[in-house]
């Protein structure tokens, strides 16, 4: 099969839930590969019980495998009834192959997964411009893209996405909802959201999703740059933001680096050419044979600025840790990191692609900083560390299906809740887990702001009401609740 090397890139990092079910898939899938084969295996050792067939001579591995694969797909009886069984076949060895390694960041992807992941890194997709969060089915909006459809069309975050269409979409997969979602550049998609309980019906024009980048002046002399990924179009999206901040007189520079999980090493070194000067070091990769590689910067500084603020958080992963390091340590005098300890991901992946559009996504090096220290692991601790309330920092976690949780009761959910509860503004007496009179009573007068029963009894719908509730009200109050982006305000004035 032919293969070709492309682009290398930094991975963008898996959030823990997604983490959490690519395990779950991948561990389904062995276990069904191993399976197959321990019945093959059971029904030959007990011959007495079962048919037998003629041993099966091999001189290699791979001539083994081959057996196991024809004996599979024409002789096993089960086959008949699994789809598309010689593609499931090779599927899940190479899985079973490239899963063994115990390295998260390296993964054989389907055509289809291949797609949805390059289209996720690039945003390169025809859509409404919105990232939400999946809880257990329920499908919260956690972002609005600016300038995309869904910001002019009045979608908010916290909106919870209850038809697509006319078509309810609460339980549905996460992908079959993208796929409604997504569509034609200028074709309409009619979405109902659930906005504190009411229904509110948005139709919104489909179009080109390429929003990796926003900037803004803040006051006369200061810009705020966010950079949510490192796609193939994130360059010159940064480049003419940075070109419009030069021409209005910035002076000082917010860069907003939070929740990117980073994206291809080219881009970092494109967008790291706007802010080091000619010659300076990027990054280091070092390879399997003890080879070092170093990138430089190209010199496309348009901008000399007079002090630089990078927020980061326990998202800020892979490309996202290079470029704070690389300003960091060549930019030092200028540079100051608020925040909280980034993610620690510096390994660097790149893609093989075949000729059915699927790839291999493997680990070729780790990534060292200009100075040559490693952050693999580590992560890169802020010069001034600033926490969010806990629930934006630690997330929700979710229930399993028709799973409750009553009063007096110790449960992980019970932290979400609790830390939810203080957010909104109830007075919690606790954050630890346990459902305290006091919690459930707190909890009783959230319930009784829905209108509905009021029982103190926590499910998975009162979670994802919670979540929603939580991301509307950080939307709303984001000037007094951010409260980095304060301490980076504050900081870039002094």
């Amino acid at each position: 099969m032919e293969e070709k090397k492309v682009r290398i890139h930094l991975e963008k990092h898996y959030w823990p839930d997604e983490i959490r079910a690519r395990r779950k898939r991948n561990l389904g899938r062995i276990l069904a590969s191993v399976g197959l084969v321990l019945t093959f295996v059971f029904g030959w050792v007990v011959g007495s019980t079962f048919a037998t067939g003629e041993p099966v001579e091999e001189t290699t591995d791979f001539a083994k495998l081959e057996a196991i694969y024809q004996i599979m797909s024409e002789d096993w009886y089960f086959g008949k009834d699994v789809l598309e069984l010689q593609t499931k076949l090779i599927d899940d060895a190479i899985n079973g192959m490239v899963d063994g390694g115990g390295d998260i960041h390296t993964s054989y992807l389907t055509s289809e997964e291949a797609k949805q992941f390059n289209d996720s890194l690039n945003m390169g997709f025809v859509g409404i411009g919105v990232q939400y969060y999946d809880s257990n089915g329920t499908y919260i909006i956690e972002r609005v893209f600016r300038g995309s459809p869904a910001e002019r069309a009045g979608v908010l975050p916290g909106d919870i996405i209850f038809k697509v269409n006319g078509a309810e979409v609460t339980g549905i997969g996460s992908d079959e909802l993208a796929a409604k979602v997504k569509g034609e550049n200028g074709s309409i998609v009619e979405i109902d959201f659930l906005r504190e309980g009411v229904t509110v019906s948005k139709k919104i024009t489909r179009a080109p999703i390429n929003n990796t980048a926003y900037g803004e002046m803040i006051d006369a002399e200061t810009a705020l740059l966010e950079i949510y990924t490192f796609g193939d179009t994130t360059g010159n999206e940064v480049m003419d933001i940075l070109d419009d901040f030069e021409t209005k007189g910035a002076k000082r520079l917010i860069l907003d680096l939070r929740d990117n999980g980073g994206g291809y090493l080219s881009t970092l070194e494109t967008i790291g050419s706007f802010f080091v000067e000619k010659g300076g070091i990027l990054i280091q990769q070092e390879f399997i044979n003890g080879t070092t590689d170093t990138s430089k910067s190209s010199g496309f500084v348009t901008v000399d600025w007079e002090k630089i603020v990078i927020l980061v958080n326990g998202n800020t992963a892979s490309a996202s840790e290079v470029l704070v390091a690389a300003l960091d340590e060549n930019l030092e005098n200028k540079v100051t990191i608020v925040g909280t300890l980034t993610y620690g991901k510096g390994t660097v992946q790149t893609q093989r692609p075949f000729s059915d559009q699927s790839i291999l996504k493997y680990t070729i090096a780790q990534w060292l900083t200009p100075s040559g220290k490693k952050i693999d692991g580590i992560g890169i601790t802020p010069d001034v560390v600033v926490e969010l309330p806990a629930i934006m920092e630690n997330g929700f976690e979710p229930l399993e299906e028709g799973e409750t949780i009553a009063p007096d009761s110790v449960h992980v959910a019970i932290v979400s809740l609790q830390e939810a509860l203080s957010f909104l503004g109830y007075d919690v007496d606790r954050q630890d887990g346990y459902y305290s009179p006091k919690s459930v009573e707190e909890f009783k007068k959230y319930q009784a702001t829905y209108g509905t029963a009021v029982d103190g009894v926590l499910t998975q719908e009162w979670i994802s009401r919670l979540h929603a509730d939580v991301a509307r009200v950080w939307h709303e109050e984001m000037d007094t609740r951010d409260t980095q982006m304060a301490k980076a305000v504050e900081l870039i004035h002094e």
